[in-house]
């Protein structure tokens, strides 16, 4: 049932005259005798009696009319409900991260953020990069924070912090202390299909940064020798950590594993892989406060992994 047709039938119910409903809407009096046909054309039922210049309300006019009145109170209601909204930061906020943002960079920014607006209630959708821009751009996530962008042209990217990719392997790994030398250990583009591998799936933002670093060495990843792919960092961790390949990680994931000694990271000289988390929006949707400053409040902690 169309709205303006209601509240063209509402202001003739209320002023008892067309031509008054039609003035008091800025509308002509055909428009408004318009709308109120379509709705008793809609209903198959007559909602006024005309006599002359009279008009008076049918059984099915009232009925109508004490409807229509909740649906008016209801939508007053949302709308005193949404401008309060606009003074004070609360309400649902959705949002995404793929793998490593989601475990390492959104956790602290979430509960600084909540300290700061109790009453923002927040929702966090974990998975690959692929997925979380999909959410996105479908408007089932707010924004997110991702190891990866598109073309999408109806997203919006931001950076919002370098990462660094490592090769790494467990210390016991069969073959790597061969190429230690005494030092880290060292392995050659060349080599790199000699050696097992431990690799996200397909979507990750991590594989597809080893793939293009691989591809700009000449390096097809599909010759790698894959013993096992996982959908989570994690996974990929363990496997790595038990000795079943190599393994490419986010430093901020296994930062504290290469400190005490549990991954070693193995050098490939010319291998160069870097990429930006970034903040991702979709560009049409309307931006509530709570959205609003959360997005403020990421890009004013840009770069920092705790905030």
């Amino acid at each position: 049932m169309d709205i303006r047709r209601l509240e063209a039938f509402r202001k003739v119910y209320e002023l008892g005259s067309f031509s008054k409903a039609g003035q008091d809407l800025y509308l002509s009096q055909p428009t408004i005798s318009a709308h109120v046909l379509s709705l008793e054309q809609e209903l198959g039922t007559q909602l006024f009696d005309r006599l002359g210049r009279t008009i008076l309300p049918t059984q099915a006019g009232e009925i109508l009319y004490r409807h229509a009145l909740q649906v008016f109170t209801e939508l007053d209601n949302a709308t005193a409900e949404i401008a309060l909204l606009q003074e004070r930061v609360a309400g649902e906020l959705v949002i995404g991260g793929s793998t490593i943002p989601a475990a390492y960079i959104l956790p602290s920014k979430l509960a600084a953020f909540t300290r700061q607006y109790p009453q923002v209630r927040l929702a966090l959708t974990v998975g690959d990069s692929q997925e979380i821009i999909a959410a996105v751009a479908a408007g089932s996530l707010s924004l997110a924070v991702v190891g990866a962008s598109s073309s999408d042209p109806d997203l919006v990217f931001t950076p919002l912090l370098e990462d660094e990719l490592v090769v790494a392997a467990a210390p016991t790994m069969p073959g790597l202390a061969s190429l230690a030398g005494g030092g880290r250990p060292s392995l050659s583009v060349d080599a790199l299909q000699s050696w097992r591998w431990v690799l996200r799936e397909h979507g990750s933002g991590t594989r597809k940064a080893f793939e293009s670093a691989l591809a700009e060495q000449g390096v097809d990843i599909r010759g790698l020798d894959l013993s096992i792919e996982a959908r989570c960092q994690e996974a990929v961790v363990q496997c790595a950590l038990h000795g079943l390949g190599l393994c490419v990680t986010s430093r901020l994931a296994v930062g504290s594993l290469l400190d005490s000694g549990a991954l070693v990271a193995v050098d490939v000289p010319g291998l160069l892989m870097r990429r930006s988390f970034h903040v991702v929006r979709h560009g049409k949707r309307h931006v509530f406060p709570a959205m609003r400053f959360f997005l403020d409040y990421l890009l004013q902690h840009k770069g920092e992994t705790h905030a």
